[in-house]
């Protein structure tokens, strides 16, 4: 699998280029006495993508923002650090979600911010692969709150926790309506891959029964926004490797791996398959699914994040009625 130029992102930029060398045409007309072009369109305005990152601002730039009165909601991306196969590097939990979590924020500046994201989180169940970092789940979960507390007390009134990694969304879910009471304000919880329900993927990839993890979706998305990341691979040097996800775990190990109901001993036979599924299946990815995938996670919770923005604005309960 290798690595290559994303000439399309490049060609995409020659428009917008020459949409900014018109506007300064059409202002240098002004200035010299011209009729101005009124059909010509207003300049992009660039925003820098790391404006938008909480920690990335000093203090003063954070007060004028939200004195301005233009902040208005955050999200939360909840990550994870574990293994992604042969190919993928350990952070893809944590890198897909806060891009994800960057460009809504982007899509709806001034408004959104993003806060600092949990990198770890709950895989308990990886365990058996070296690398991999896990929370307890209590962990997991006072972690989150705490940054929502600490957003919530500076005014943030919308709080949205976008979650990159499929061990946390139970955690979370379970403890949602608790951290709704708590804090009193518009709050949401969603797993990124719910953009990309059945219907939607058949259509782009022509299957909708793939492998959760590290395998056509998470490597296309790869491919498309973080090619230096991915590393090449062959199914040889996979068998090869003779890798075993089934036994001769230390007692350590057996024990992280027990905190989870899915990775009981019961249910680790059959793992070395699956395992070698998602390689298998990696070899299918394109970064032309991986643009599309992102780009349809990012349209559906720009408009989520629109629309309970919305609803605090109007002093509305979240979720509406007819999605509690």
């Amino acid at each position: 699998m290798e690595p290559q130029i994303d000439r399309r992102a490049f060609l995409k930029s020659i428009p917008v280029a020459a949409a900014g060398i018109a506007g300064a045409a059409s202002a240098a007309t002004t200035a010299s006495g011209a009729m101005p072009d009124k059909a010509a369109p207003a300049p992009m305005r660039f925003v820098n993508p790391r404006k938008v990152i909480l920690q990335e601002n000093t203090r003063k730039e954070i007060r004028e923002w939200f004195d301005s009165g233009n902040l208005k909601a955050a999200i939360l991306p909840a990550c994870s650090i574990e293994q992604h196969n042969e190919h993928m590097s350990i952070d893809s939990d944590y890198v897909i979600p806060s891009l994800i979590a960057q460009q809504i924020a982007l899509r709806l500046y001034p408004n959104v911010v993003v806060a600092p994201a949990s990198p770890c989180g709950f895989a308990p169940y990886h365990m058996n692969r070296r690398g991999t970092v896990t929370l307890r789940k209590e962990t997991f979960q006072a972690y989150l709150f705490d940054v929502l507390s600490s957003l919530k007390s500076h005014g943030i009134k919308t709080l949205l926790v976008l979650n990159g990694h499929g061990g946390n969304h139970v955690p979370i879910q379970d403890v949602l309506p608790e951290w709704r009471k708590a804090l009193g304000v518009t709050i949401a919880a969603e797993s990124y891959w719910y953009a990309h329900p059945p219907e939607y993927l058949k259509s782009l990839i022509g299957f909708s029964n793939h492998t959760s993890h590290a395998g056509i979706l998470e490597t296309s998305m790869y491919m498309a926004a973080f090619p230096e990341r991915l590393r090449n691979f062959t199914l040889k040097e996979y068998d090869d490797a003779k890798l075993d996800f089934e036994s001769g775990f230390t007692p350590d190990v057996r024990e992280f791996l027990n905190r989870d109901d899915r990775s009981r001993p019961t249910r680790l036979p059959g793992e070395n398959l699956r395992d070698r599924m998602r390689q298998d299946e990696a070899q299918l990815a394109t970064r032309e699914y991986g643009e599309a995938l992102l780009s349809q996670a990012v349209n559906v919770f720009s408009d989520k994040l629109r629309q309970m923005m919305a609803a605090t604005e109007a002093g509305e309960s979240w979720p509406p009625a007819q999605q509690a």
